[in-house]
C-alpha cells in the first residue's frame, strides 16, 4: 500500500471512531507538530488584544469596505486578512484542508497532519445540541458571549458556520471553532471529538496529484486576486 492509500486508510478510520460524523470537518497544518490553538491565544495577554485588534480594526477598515452588520462578520474579515483572532479554520471538504497543506511554502520540509472533527459532538460538550449559526442565533453574540460572559464564560471551544459568508468562504467550504478558555483547549477538554491523521511527506506527490484531479488550486479555493496570483506563480515557477 503507498504512503498516500495508507493516509486515506487512516482517514477513514479515524471517521469511524467518531461514529461516522454526519459532516465531519477537516483542518490541514503542514507542520503536524503545531497544536490546534488559534492565533491569538498564543499571545500574552491576549484577551485584552483581543478587544484593542478587534477595535482598530473595525476603525481602520471602515475606511476601506462597507461597515459589517454585526461582529462576527467583521471577526471574520479579521481571520481573512490574518489578524489575530480566536477562530480556527476548518472546512467540510477533506480536499480543501489538503490544499491548505500543499500550498504552504514549507509543505514539503515536514510530516504534515488532518484533524478531523465531529462538531456536533463538540458542540454537545457544552450543552449544544448542534453547530451554532452566526450572526442568525441572536442569542450568541460576540462581545456579549467572548467579553463579557453572560450569562456564562464558554470554556470549551465551540463549532460555529458562518451563514453570511464571503466568495473565499463559500468556496472553501468554510466553517470555524472559536476558542474559549487557556484550560480548555481541544487537547484537554475535548480530545474525544477530533482525530489527527499524519500525512507523511512520502505521501505529498500522490496528494499532489489528487488536487489536480480534483481541481483545487490557489484559484479555485482562493478566487480572489491574491489566490490568483498565487496559483499563476505556483504553475509556472514550481
Amino acid at each position: 500500500m503507498s504512503a498516500w492509500n495508507d493516509f486515506l486508510a487512516q482517514v477513514r478510520e479515524a471517521e469511524s471512531e467518531l461514529g461516522n460524523p454526519i459532516e465531519p470537518w477537516y483542518r490541514g497544518h503542514s507542520d503536524e507538530t503545531w497544536h490546534l490553538v488559534p492565533s491569538l491565544p498564543r499571545e500574552p495577554n491576549w484577551e485584552i488584544k483581543e478587544k484593542e485588534l478587534f477595535f482598530e480594526f473595525n476603525k481602520t477598515a471602515s475606511r476601506l469596505f462597507d461597515k459589517r452588520s454585526n461582529d462576527w462578520e467583521t471577526l471574520f474579515d479579521m481571520q481573512h486578512y490574518w489578524i489575530p483572532t480566536r477562530l480556527l479554520d476548518w472546512t467540510t471538504v477533506m480536499g480543501v484542508a489538503i490544499a491548505f497543506i500543499l500550498h504552504s511554502d514549507y509543505a514539503d520540509a515536514q510530516d504534515s497532519a488532518l484533524f478531523v472533527l465531529d462538531p456536533i459532538a463538540l458542540n454537545r460538550l457544552s450543552g449544544r445540541v448542534d453547530v451554532i449559526s452566526v450572526p442568525e442565533d441572536k442569542s450568541f453574540e460576540y462581545k456579549t458571549i467572548y467579553w463579557e460572559k453572560r450569562p456564562v464564560q464558554i470554556e470549551r471551544p465551540l463549532a460555529i458556520r458562518p451563514s453570511q459568508i464571503s466568495d473565499r468562504l463559500r468556496a472553501q467550504k468554510g466553517t470555524f471553532t472559536v476558542f474559549g478558555t487557556e484550560n480548555s483547549s481541544f487537547e484537554t477538554a475535548a480530545s474525544a471529538c477530533f482525530r489527527k491523521i499524519i500525512l507523511p511527506s512520502a505521501a505529498k506527490q500522490e496528494a499532489r496529484e489528487f488536487l489536480k484531479w480534483a481541481n483545487l488550486d490557489e484559484y479555485t479555493i482562493y478566487p480572489d486576486i491574491v489566490g490568483m496570483a498565487r496559483h499563476i506563480k505556483r504553475k509556472i515557477l514550481s
